[in-house]
């Protein structure tokens, strides 16, 4: 082997699409796994991290799916705290029986580590609306009729519905001048309509935004490189050496 070429960086040429971003963010939501998240849409983890670093907004969705995946994580404890893990027991060879053990150790650690890395305020906000979150990251465009904060998501319908009666009651003075009576400036029915319009065109962006994540997950992984079965853990490495090692020795990483 040409060790070369070998020690470049191997580069897919598809890269971070939107589609394969919404993806590997949606299976990350599901099991807590950066690993098993790059397996499914064939990239490195080195590549998702760098991902991370340089995308706010994907930094921001990766926080809230794995407050996402912790909350699976508590269910799926609770299921074996309770029912137990069904394995086999083997005699000289052969499969005799089977025996229910109850050890949740192993989820215990690995809901620890959610934990960490999960931030309780912003994250736990965001996987409310993680599907907003994806649909940004895969090229939707709110309608201008919402407002956006910094990372171009729409404020959430609680936030809009404020800000739009504050923004009314803010014109209304404004409009009446110094000489208008406190509390006769608008009428709360008026302010209140303000707020239920911003309310329904946040609601009208949410299944706009639904239905993009629909057809983002819609789409097929092996598209864009032409491969018709799945990647692997041993594709998706970031070097053509590893490639490498990874045939000869099939059990490692």
């Amino acid at each position: 082997m040409d060790l070369s070429t070998a020690l470049v960086p191997a580069v897919r040429r598809d890269g971070w699409t939107e589609a394969r971003q919404t993806r590997f963010l949606e299976h990350l939501a599901q099991r807590g796994s950066v690993r098993a998240a790059c397996a499914a849409v064939g990239m490195s983890r080195e590549a998702a991290y760098q991902l991370r670093r340089r995308h706010p907004l994907v930094a921001r969705a990766w926080a809230a799916a794995l407050e996402l995946a912790r909350e699976v994580g508590v269910q799926e404890l609770a299921c074996r705290a309770i029912d137990g893990i069904e394995e086999d027991v083997w005699f000289r060879g052969e499969v005799v029986g089977t025996r229910r053990r109850y050890d949740s150790r192993l989820l215990l650690a690995h809901l620890g580590r959610l934990d960490a890395a999960a931030a309780a305020g912003a994250a736990r906000e965001d996987a409310e609306r993680f599907d907003e979150l994806l649909a940004v990251i895969g090229g939707a465009s709110p309608p201008d009729e919402v407002v956006c904060d910094d990372h171009g998501v729409p404020l959430s319908r609680r936030a809009s519905f404020a800000l739009a009666v504050e923004a009314a009651e803010a014109i209304a003075r404004e409009d009446a001048g110094d000489d208008a009576p406190d509390g006769q400036v608008l009428a709360p029915a008026e302010s209140y309509a303000a707020g239920v319009n911003a309310a329904a065109h946040c609601d009208a962006w949410q299944e706009q935004a639904h239905a993009a994540v629909d057809r983002l997950l819609a789409e097929p992984d092996a598209r864009a490189s032409g491969r018709s079965h799945p990647w692997t853990l041993s594709e998706v490495s970031s070097s053509v050496l590893a490639h490498g090692l990874a045939d000869r020795h099939p059990g490692a990483g």
